[in-house]
């Protein structure tokens, strides 16, 4: 990210502002599902909870005995969307890679029906996600009961940010056009 005190500078070196995206965050020591802002998010919640929706935190050393279901899961999640594994923007379904961080999970009738592998920035700074999957027919809403827990999870554990993630929106520095410079 470059900051606006350093914007003079970057056009001093000749380059021009390009805007490469836009990332949404949560603030975690408000994020709350009270309140009329929060209003379908928390339906949707209570939702999930009368479907009989449970959330928990599986450890990383507890993922490699989940793998074989996460991984049919996560099977049947592409056959269902008729895609494959992207491999360069988002997770993909890695063993190695899964197991090396806990894992959001959703049960419902005692059966996993949705996760998400989490990523604890350091110092509890930021908490996000990568790969995310559910099995078809799973209850309404149930990824965001997934999303709305693992954000009051972050917020009891002392996370300060819950990343959405970035939209790509290609607006960044490169380099200006000879005599151009921005106003």
């Amino acid at each position: 990210e470059v900051g606006t005190e350093d914007l003079p500078l970057y056009l001093d070196l000749g380059l021009s502002p390009q805007k490469l995206g836009e990332e949404a965050r949560v603030p975690l020591p408000e994020f709350s599902l009270a309140g009329g802002s929060r209003k379908a998010l928390r339906a949707s919640h209570n939702r999930a909870v009368r479907d009989g929706c449970s959330f928990e935190i599986l450890p990383a050393n507890a993922v490699p005995a989940r793998l074989d279901e996460l991984e049919a899961i996560s099977n049947a999640w592409l056959a269902a969307k008729s895609t494959r594994e992207k491999r360069f923007s988002v997770g993909r379904f890695d063993r190695a890679y899964l197991s090396r961080l806990p894992l959001a999970l959703v049960r419902a009738g005692g059966q996993i029906v949705a996760f998400a592998n989490i990523w604890p920035g350091g110092e509890k700074c930021e908490l996000s996600i990568d790969l995310m999957r559910q099995v078809d027919g799973a209850p309404t809403g149930v990824m965001d009961f997934l999303f709305s827990e693992l954000m009051l999870w972050g917020r009891a554990q002392g996370y300060a940010w819950f990343s959405l993630g970035v939209a790509p929106t290609f607006f960044g520095f490169g380099k200006a056009k000879k005599g151009v410079r921005p106003a």
